[in-house]
Order: structure tokens, then C-alpha cells, then sequence
């Protein structure tokens, strides 16, 4: 099933002003074009006004594993990126009937955001099936690129964490060579890649994949190199 017609398949009524003031942050490609100072950086005194250690999850859907992670971990705070406007109503809901008050939604696509990432402020990021985007024409649109490990491996705490899911074999297989090869990166497990994976909560996502028996694959790098060009 391809991933929009799940995301038309997500529900979830309009937030009042004070849950979407408290859990969501909209910013329009325009905004971030013409004002990117009048943007928030994604930091957690900028977005909850304490120094508590942040993590990040790409493509967040409706929140389930980031709120599960919130909730396991009320000393750390959490941001989830999202372009759909119905995956995030269903992801504030979860937030708002769970009271959190460590997590967040911004709905944008997290590319225009790399202007707002500060150095080494980042523990952890969550990449977790990043849609494919199987059409050549469109290959561009993908998220996981070098450009997109130059990002991270600055944004990232030393030692930070980059976790990266996907059910697609051949979409898999160019995102660990990819990785493989930029010696900034270390995985933090002995085999080559990892099947599975048992979180507390499996986000729809995964639930649905593996209803129709594909397997999880998934890597996981820390960051221990230099800057490129440092």
C-alpha cells in the first residue's frame, strides 16, 4: 500500500487554539524562504525553554513510537517532523490526552529546517520508512543523501545516534551503502544491518509492513568523526 493512501486513511479532528498553540508549530516553505531568522531553532530552550538533551524524529506520521518515547523518557525532549496535516491532528491528540509536556510537531519538510539545526544539539535522530520514492524523476525528493548525513553529522551531539528504518530491501540497501562508505559514521552493532525491531510502541508504519510479512531492516550510527573540511 503506498504511504499516501495510508496518510488519507489517517484521522483526527482540528486541535482548540491552546493544544495547538502548546504542541504545534506550522511553517510554510515560504516562511522559511523569507524570514528564516523569524524561525525558531531547533533547540530545546528555543522550543521548551530548558536544556533537556533532544532527540528528533523525520517523517513522524502520527506520533505513535515519538509520544512512546516521550513518555518513556520525561527528562528528555522530543520534536517530530511531519509534512502531512492529518498524520500531525492525530499525533497532537496523542500528545494532548497523555498531558506530555516534552514533545512537539512541526509541520514542514524537514529540509527547509537545516538552516535551523544548531551544531551538536541533537542526541538522537530517528529516519523510520522515509518514503521511497520509487519514480527515477523524482529520486531528488528522497531524504537520506549525503547532504543529508553532512546535516546530521553537524547537528548531532558527539556520540549522537542516527537510526534509520525502511521495508524496502533495494531503497535499504542504497541508504547503507550510502552510509557505509562516509567514515564520519560508526554503526553501533557488529553486523552489517539489523532485522527487527521491538520499540514499546510500533508506529503504523510498521504495524502495517509487517501485516503484509515485509521485514523490518533498519541501521543504527553514532557520530565520532570530524566536520567535513575541519
Amino acid at each position: 500500500m503506498p504511504r499516501r493512501t495510508l496518510h488519507r486513511r489517517a484521522k483526527g479532528s482540528v486541535p482548540d487554539a491552546r493544544t495547538a498553540a502548546k504542541y504545534l508549530i506550522t511553517l510554510p516553505g515560504k516562511q522559511l524562504h523569507e524570514d528564516p531568522d523569524g524561525v525558531p531553532r531547533i533547540t530545546s530552550p528555543c522550543l521548551f525553554g530548558n536544556d533537556r538533551p533532544l532527540e528528533l524524529e523525520i517523517g513522524c506520521g502520527s506520533g505513535e513510537y515519538l509520544c512512546s518515547l516521550a513518555r518513556q523518557c520525561p527528562g528528555t525532549n522530543f520534536v517530530g517532523v511531519e509534512v502531512r496535516n492529518k498524520s500531525l491532528l492525530e499525533a497532537v491528540a496523542t500528545a494532548a490526552w497523555d498531558a506530555l509536556d516534552n514533545i512537539v510537531f512541526v509541520r514542514t519538510d524537514v529540509r527547509l529546517l537545516y538552516p535551523r539545526f544548531v551544531p551538536d544539539s541533537l542526541r538522537a535522530v530517528y529516519l523510520h520508512y522515509p518514503d521511497p520514492v520509487t519514480r527515477p524523476k523524482f529520486a531528488k525528493r528522497r531524504i537520506f543523501t549525503q547532504g543529508f548525513l553532512d546535516q546530521m553529522h553537524a547537528a548531532l551531539t558527539c556520540n549522537g545516534r542516527l537510526s534509520v528504518i525502511t521495508d524496502l530491501e533495494p531503497y535499504f540497501l542504497e541508504m547503507l551503502e550510502l552510509a557505509e562508505r562516509d567514515d564520519r559514521w560508526q554503526k553501533t552493532h557488529a553486523e552489517r544491518y539489523l532485522i527487527g525491531f521491538e520499540p514499546a510502541t510500533k508506529s503504523r508504519f510498521q504495524r502495517l509492513w509487517e501485516g503484509h510479512g515485509l521485514p523490518t531492516l533498519r541501521f543504527e550510527l553514532v557520530k565520532h568523526g570530524r566536520h567535513r573540511g575541519s
